[in-house]
This record gives C-alpha cells, sequence and structure tokens, in this order.
C-alpha cells in the first residue's frame, strides 16, 4: 500500500509507503463525534455572565407596604419576575465547558479519519510548496495548477514549514483554504474539508506521531 508524490505541476515525483494498521482502520463514527465534541467544547469560554437579583444596583425600597392592597406580596423591585430585574439561574461567567477524551481514542479518531479520507481519494501529499512570489494571485495558480481551486481545501505543513508566514499569508485570504501544521491539526478542519494537502514533510511527521503516541 503507498501514495503517491505530486509536484507543483501535478507530476508524479515518487511515492511513500503506507502501513497497514494506520491507514486501512475502520471508520468509527461514535469515536469521531466523541472527539469533535470535546473539541467544540474546549473551544467555548465561559464569557457570558448575567446579574442576579442581587447585583442589580438600585434602590432597596419595597414597591408597596405588605397588607392592605389585595396585591401579592413584594420586596425588591429586581427580583426575577420584574422587568429590569435580576436573572434567575443565567450565566455566570464561571462555567467550566471542558471535555477530555483519553489518548486512545483520540488516536484511533484521527486514524479513522485519515483512511477514510485516503480511501476516497481525498488526501494528497506534495514534494513542497515553492512560490515564486508569496501573493495571493501565485497561491490561487498553485491551487489550480492542481486542480484544488474550487475545493474546500485545508494544507498541512510540517512543523518547520509553518514558520513561513509569508507563504502562510499568501493563502491567507482564499476563501476555502484552511492551513495548519502537523502539530496542530485536528478532526474538526479534517472532516470539514474535501480535500488535505500535506506537503512531504508534514506527512512523514504525522506518521511518525501515529506510529509513537
Amino acid at each position: 500500500m503507498q501514495i503517491n508524490i505530486i509536484n507543483q505541476k501535478q507530476e508524479i515525483v515518487g511515492n511513500l509507503p503506507l502501513n497497514p494498521e494506520l491507514w486501512q482502520s475502520p471508520y468509527s463514527a461514535h469515536t469521531v463525534s466523541l472527539v469533535i465534541r470535546s473539541y467544540l467544547a474546549n473551544q467555548r469560554q465561559a464569557t457570558s455572565k448575567v446579574k442576579n437579583r442581587g447585583e442589580v444596583k438600585g434602590s432597596t425600597r419595597k414597591i408597596y407596604r405588605q397588607k392592605g392592597t389585595g396585591g401579592a406580596r413584594h420586596g425588591s423591585r429586581y427580583a426575577p419576575q420584574f422587568r429590569g430585574g435580576g436573572i434567575s439561574f443565567g450565566p455566570t461567567g464561571q462555567e467550566n465547558y471542558r471535555c477530555q477524551v483519553n489518548k486512545k481514542v483520540k488516536k484511533k479518531a484521527f486514524q479513522s479519519v485519515l483512511s477514510k479520507k485516503n480511501a476516497k481519494g481525498e488526501i494528497m501529499i506534495i514534494d513542497k510548496i515553492n512560490l515564486s512570489e508569496y501573493k495571493t494571485r501565485e497561491a490561487s495558480n498553485l491551487l489550480a495548477q492542481l486542480k484544488l481551486n474550487d475545493k474546500k481545501i485545508l494544507i498541512i505543513f510540517s512543523t518547520q514549514e509553518s514558520k513561513n508566514e509569508e507563504a502562510k499569508r499568501a493563502f491567507h485570504n482564499l476563501p476555502k483554504v484552511e492551513m495548519t501544521n502537523s502539530k496542530l491539526i485536528n478532526i474538526y478542519a479534517m472532516i470539514n474539508r474535501s480535500t488535505l494537502l500535506f506537503t512531504q514533510d508534514a506527512f512523514n511527521e504525522i506518521e511518525e506521531k501515529l506510529k509513537h503516541n
């Protein structure tokens, strides 16, 4: 089992052997779902905050006397049942949305998604990305040469390549392109893209990561 390596002209310049244990994993929708839920939960920030009746500023005078009015008994005008009053059981800004899954589950889900993408021909490996100018136009021309300009793609750079800010800036303004590196790649980004474009160095780093985790 192997996968082709292409250059920027879409010519095959080599191939890489694939370990069947890593690249022929059965797809586990449940495991993938767990990891995606965990990822999205961990992106949440507890920034919503409302005031309860004790935090609303204003007079503490009793609205009207206790007896003799025929109405229900009320004290503060800032009780939750009144307009402008405090909120009951609202967000406090201290919620903890963290959701953890263990390493084995993450690895299984990662292999599951990669195997499915590979089986559907949605993984491409390019030897390297070199632009004559680091311009959006050049980046768009490169994707057109690779016949990817009309697809939603995720470009995965190696850890070293991702330090090239000029290259990333060239792809940044393309609406259907998202970028990451082999260290930060996540399942949610992979699922939401029709094609994964790895550089050769990034692909090698991913394989090493799967072998040793």
